[in-house]
């Protein structure tokens, strides 16, 4: 996946209309050069055919088409086994390399970082569900499926997921609407956090994938920086709101009033009652909670 960072303050920039990349929340501005534009711009007109498919309906043949386009990297495990990966999009966070899979997530794990792989290993076993949970809520959560020690220290561990799950990094600027429903999500997310007194630690835009489909979002990245904490943790609803604004992109600016005091003020005191502040949000900024198809037309290449 093509990626651009902020070289002053690390956000995701977006790319203008006039082929310049432009941070949101400082103002930098960067010119791409052609080979880079060149590259995104390829990159986003597939995500857009894939997402015009699936917005129209069900579309097995639209997650076809897409992996036409995989790329694939090779590892080497400690006992010299070859393991090849076909991937469509990649990304880092807090050093380790995440690559999105057809049917899983892989991380990609360095030297030493025993300590990392543990908490993402255990830190998910401990979560825990209301008992009345209808909604199957633990198939939002990671399970891993295999450990690989690799030949150059590196650990990889790979983690199941639909085929039709991707980071959100990859879906670019959305509408606020859509971006709403990923807000809803990530608030139920969090409460489940809070229900198993966790602190994510690493909510953003490379460990939160959707199914932008069926409006699903999972957290199967970040389990590293987990951590036992009373009713959950503030920063996870902090950054729900900075997944919020980074996902809107340009469009920020254009969402509902409702929507961005929201974002900028500070959570409620536990996620519980940051959800409750939010289902009044989504009545005042978007009339209810109403499942709306992906509208394309304000999406550019």
């Amino acid at each position: 996946m093509v990626s651009f960072k902020c070289p002053n303050c690390g956000g995701e920039m977006s790319v203008s209309r006039t082929g310049d990349l432009l941070c949101s929340y400082c103002g930098t501005k960067q010119v791409m050069s052609d080979a880079e534009l060149q590259s995104y711009k390829d990159f986003r007109y597939r995500m857009l055919v894939y997402l015009s498919a699936i917005a129209a309906e069900p579309a097995p043949e639209a997650t076809e088409r897409i992996w036409a386009h995989a790329d694939s990297v090779s590892f080497t495990a400690k006992d010299g086994s070859p393991i090849a990966v076909s991937y469509l999009f990649s990304g880092v966070r807090d050093g380790v390399r995440i690559y999105t899979a057809r049917r899983n997530v892989l991380f990609v794990f360095p030297a030493g970082a025993g300590a990392q792989i543990e908490r993402f290993r255990n830190m998910p076993k401990l979560l825990q569900y209301p008992p009345a949970d209808v909604k199957g809520l633990s198939s939002y959560f990671p399970t891993v499926n295999g450990i690989f020690e690799l030949k150059d220290g590196r650990t990889l561990v790979s983690v199941s997921k639909s085929e039709e799950c991707f980071p959100l990094s990859a879906f670019g600027s959305l509408p606020a609407e859509h971006a709403a429903w990923i807000v809803s999500r990530l608030e139920n997310l969090c409460c489940v956090l809070a229900f198993s007194d966790l602190a994510h630690g690493g909510i953003d835009m490379e460990t939160v994938f959707i199914n932008a489909r069926t409006h699903e979002a999972y957290l199967p990245g970040g389990w590293w920086n987990a951590q036992p904490c009373p009713n959950g943790s503030v920063q996870d609803l902090r950054a729900v709101r900075s997944v919020a604004k980074r996902v809107m992109g340009m469009q920020y600016d254009q969402s509902a009033k409702a929507f961005r005091d929201f974002i900028k003020r500070a959570p409620a005191q536990d996620a519980y009652a940051d959800f409750a502040e939010w289902d009044r949000v989504i009545t005042e900024a978007f009339g209810g909670r109403q499942f709306r198809k992906l509208d394309l037309s304000n999406l550019k290449i």
